[in-house]
Parts: C-alpha cells; sequence; structure tokens
C-alpha cells in the first residue's frame, strides 16, 4: 500500500514541483535545481513541507528559496526554506526551519529559537518550525522565549493572507484533519506519550494514562456535531495561552465524564503547558477517521515500546 509521503513524491512530480533521482535515493527541487539526499529524514519533512506550500498554501514557486545562507554568520548558517513577498527575492516573509518527525520536546523548543533567530537576521516577519505533524509557527516581532504563546498564531498565513485565529476546520479539502497512515500515528503517539513521560519524571504508565484521557477527548471533539467550515476545538488558537487551550478541552473532558461516569474516573492531571505542547502533537490530525487496522497496527506497536520502558524504567526504581 502507497503511504503518505509516496503518494506527495509521485504527485508532486506529476505537477513538476520536484524530481526523484536515483532510484528514489535524491530530490531535486524545480524550478531551481536543488538537489539533497531523500534519505535524510529531515528533507522528507522539507520536501513534504515544500509541497504544502505550493499546494495548501498557494506561495508561488519562484519566491520560495531553499538554503538560504544567513549574512554575517560565523560559522555559515542555513534556513531550510525561505519565502518573499517579491519575485527577485529581496524581501523575507516566511523562515521555515524543518528537522526530522519524532524530535524531542526540548530539541523543539531549540528549532523553534533557530528559526525565529534566521528570521530576525533575514528581517523577515513570520517564521515556522515544522517537525513532522508537529508544527509552531510563530511572529518573529513578538517572540519572548519565556511567553512564545504571545508569538504563536495558528499557522502561517495562505497566499499572504491575514493569520487566523484557527486553521483545522470539517470538511475544508485543506484543512479538515489528516488521516495517517501506521507510522505516522505511531510517532504521534510517541511524541505525545514522551511528553507526558517527561524523561522519566512522570511514570510511564501514568503518563499513558493521561495520553488516553487526551486520545478520548481528541476523538470526542472529531465527533462533535458540526457544520462543514466549523472549527475543531482540539487545537491552538492565534495568541492562546496554555491556561485557555486546557480549560477548553478540559470542559470536553468534563462534559463526557459527566454522561458516562465510567470510562473516566479521574481528572486530568497533568499541566496546562504539557496539554499545550500534546494538542501542538495530535491537532492535525484524525484519530477518528484513521481506520481500524492502522490503529490497531499503530497502537500495537507503541504498546511493544512502551512495555519495554515502563519494564527498564520499573527495574530502575
Amino acid at each position: 500500500m502507497e503511504n503518505a509521503f509516496d503518494k506527495i513524491l509521485k504527485d508532486g512530480e506529476k505537477k513538476g514541483y520536484f524530481r526523484v533521482l536515483s532510484d528514489g535515493a535524491k530530490i531535486e527541487y524545480l524550478p531551481s535545481g536543488h538537489k539533497e539526499n531523500l534519505h535524510d529524514p529531515e528533507e522528507k519533512v522539507r520536501a513534504e513541507y515544500y509541497f504544502d506550500l505550493l499546494e495548501k498554501y498557494h506561495y508561488p514557486v519562484k519566491r520560495i528559496e531553499l538554503e538560504t545562507e544567513m549574512p554575517d554568520r560565523t560559522p555559515e548558517r542555513y534556513a531550510d526554506i525561505v519565502i518573499y513577498e517579491d519575485d527577485g527575492k529581496k524581501k523575507p516573509y516566511i523562515v521555515v526551519e524543518c528537522k526530522k518527525d519524532g524530535i524531542s520536546d526540548a530539541e523543539f523548543e531549540q528549532a523553534t529559537k533557530q528559526a525565529i533567530a534566521n528570521a530576525r537576521v533575514l528581517h523577515a516577519p513570520l517564521a515556522i518550525c515544522v517537525a513532522g505533524n508537529t508544527r509552531r509557527a510563530m511572529e518573529t516581532a513578538e517572540w519572548n522565549a519565556n511567553e512564545p504563546e504571545k508569538a504563536t498564531i495558528t499557522d502561517i498565513p495562505i497566499s499572504y493572507g491575514k493569520i487566523e485565529e484557527f486553521r483545522y476546520k470539517k470538511g475544508d479539502p485543506d484543512w479538515d484533519l489528516k488521516v495517517l497512515d501506521k507510522s505516522e500515528l505511531k510517532r504521534a503517539l510517541e511524541k505525545s506519550h514522551n511528553t507526558l513521560w517527561a524523561g522519566g519524571k512522570r511514570n510511564p504508565t501514568v503518563a499513558f494514562d493521561e495520553l488516553c484521557k487526551i486520545i478520548f477527548v481528541k476523538i470526542r471533539d472529531e465527533k462533535r456535531g458540526r457544520k462543514t467550515g466549523d472549527y475543531y476545538d482540539f487545537q491552538i488558537k492565534t495568541h492562546e495561552k496554555a491556561e485557555s487551550v486546557y480549560k477548553r478541552l478540559d470542559a470536553i473532558y468534563q462534559e463526557a465524564k459527566q454522561k458516562d461516569p465510567e470510562v473516566f474516573k479521574e481528572s486530568l492531571k497533568i499541566d496546562p503547558e504539557e496539554l499545550y505542547t500534546v494538542v501542538g502533537h495530535l491537532q492535525s490530525v484524525s484519530l477518528n477517521k484513521t481506520d481500524l487496522d492502522t490503529k490497531g497496527v499503530a497502537f500495537e506497536q507503541f504498546m511493544e515500546d512502551f512495555f519495554k520502558v515502563s519494564t527498564t524504567t520499573d527495574t530502575r526504581m
């Protein structure tokens, strides 16, 4: 069965966005002719996002540059993708930092700071860090490392448009929730669990219990009665604080508890900041629409790894 990334490569070649060379070993981005190693996990993330920039965000290919060198930087540093406001590529608009899917939360935070640093050097008003389905878009001028939510926006604008309050909405061909393949879903579960496990600060079984509660809220939100074009609640709004996200999603959880108190008897036992991070991992994906076979295999593989971690942790205690 063709996975999601292979489909992107095939569609991208048909549309003339890039060419796959050397039996899938390299990718050539068009029309620039820039070539990279496609076996690099970060390159796969960049290729997928490059495709999205053209297809879903509708930015003109002639205004997109790869590997933009940062001026006056020693050692040399490059931005993965820069989108410009003009055909002459004189006015940077969005700076993109790409990282492989599955990096730790700490690595992702460092990558967001790198994206902001590059955007400041280039005087670009917007920056985004992309690590698979985990993404954070930011307003450069508003960035403060101590209060990142103040600069965080729901997503970059579509085709130089306005910054929206929400992004993901029901029935939209581009912005409805994404159905994942087995490997993507497994990584999403692993990232979410690792956030809650917090590198051993929380018992892995307790982290798993909290993840189950969040998944329950996520699926319940997806199943809520909505009209086409209505936004989902399980996402981070522009400039939204962690406490606001927590309050909105906890309300869904508490409502479900009242209707069926036997499902989950305890309240959420995580910090707003932890829930905010997990929502960032899961907000773009559909757990409800992903088919049962995919979910079954992904959860089985995740549980195998989970029990390995759990057993190792218990042995150390």
